[in-house]
């Protein structure tokens, strides 16, 4: 492998082990007081974990997840297929670039800040499926994941449907190149798995808890 490649390689390797919970620049969450909302003026169901379309394409940690996903699998793809062909089931890259996906998917998924949680990748898991299988795929797992979301409960579950929606794309498109495809599809349901086996739930967003106060009572 030439030096340019091994340059290319190892920068879009650091674009996807970079932990998301790192782009605060420095800044820590403490734990404190929750902040409290006069029930008269916000109506909200404190169950409900139901991932919200709009607020989250509203930050922009969102979007560097989503384009550092895309550019950074496109290039491990690219330099593997300039070496050794394509990235098919029998390749001598594919157990390396799986590895590789599965170590940056849980480093995005992983939070320790005081107490382990599980945060759901969304955009980076989309930004991944462009990354790996093009755009066509790419376009219609983001838009179908996103417009099932009102009958989606929770985050794990729209990472559940976006990982069948990937497969089932790469079977009617692409059946003579399937590998990435199952990657993909692997890769997006690892969270939910993980979930799973550790009895903690999927968050969307590590959002500050509100704490609703009665209509009658005096706001402080």
């Amino acid at each position: 492998m030439s030096a340019p490649s091994l340059v290319l390689l190892a920068l879009a390797l650091l674009l996807l082990f970079f932990p998301r919970n790192w782009l605060r620049l420095g800044k820590r969450v403490s734990a404190k007081a929750p902040r409290k909302y006069n029930q008269a003026k916000v109506e909200r169901d404190p169950h409900d974990q139901a991932v919200k379309p709009l607020v989250e394409a509203a930050k922009p940690r969102n979007w560097l997840d989503f384009f550092r996903a895309l550019i950074g699998a496109a290039v491990v793809f690219r330099v593997a297929e300039e070496h050794g062909g394509a990235v098919t089931a029998s390749s001598s890259a594919l157990p390396w670039i799986t590895a590789a996906l599965v170590l940056a998917v849980v480093a995005q998924m992983i939070r320790l800040e005081g107490r382990l949680s599980l945060f759901a990748p969304i955009f980076f898991l989309q930004g991944l499926a462009f990354g790996i299988a093009g755009g066509v795929i790419g376009v219609i797992t983001m838009l179908g994941a996103w417009a099932l979301t009102p009958v989606l409960p929770t985050a794990g579950a729209l990472l559940f449907v976006q990982g069948a929606v990937a497969l089932c794309l790469s079977l009617l498109l692409n059946p003579q190149e399937l590998a990435p495809g199952i990657v993909l599809a692997g890769v997006t349901w690892l969270p939910v798995l993980v979930s799973v086996l550790l009895r903690k739930r999927l968050a969307a967003a590590f959002d500050k808890k509100l704490k609703i106060i009665p209509r009658d009572a005096r706001a402080d």
